[in-house]
């Protein structure tokens, strides 16, 4: 319908403009870092369970988080065989800086709007949240 297109075009518009202050990482990064920061350490194949990536995705997506020195990677004590990430003093500043650029670009584009459009859209959160 034209609603629903209309809401995709918007979201996607904003997701853009919410990736261009994500310190430098994509959204995928950004969302891996921030699910082992938050449930780690984790195996590659939980994160990518979590993350709903293929393998060989999370894969890459480590070693480039781990390339920045945002995680690190020790063998699991429980199974020599089995790889745990975790999350560095710098991956948990990257995360929070990253989100207060997100939090300072949404207030930012709030200023453009009359208080009763903010309202608005802060009313339809709850449903967004549901909805995702």
């Amino acid at each position: 319908s034209f609603q629903t297109a209309r809401l995709a075009f918007a979201t996607g518009r904003l997701n853009r403009r919410l990736r261009s202050a994500g310190g430098g990482l994509s959204h995928g990064l950004l969302s891996a870092l921030a699910t082992v920061s938050k449930d780690g350490p984790l195996r590659l194949a939980e994160l990518a369970q979590i993350e709903t990536v293929s393998a060989p995705s999370t894969t890459r997506l480590v070693a480039e988080l781990e390339a920045k020195g945002l995680v690190t990677r020790a063998t699991d004590p429980d199974d020599g065989r089995a790889i745990l990430i975790s999350i560095t003093d710098l991956g948990v500043e990257t995360i929070a800086t990253a989100r207060a650029a997100r939090a300072a670009m949404v207030a930012e584009l709030f200023e453009r709007l009359e208080p009763e459009e903010v309202a608005t859209i802060v009313a339809a959160i709850p449903a967004i949240e549901k909805m995702l």
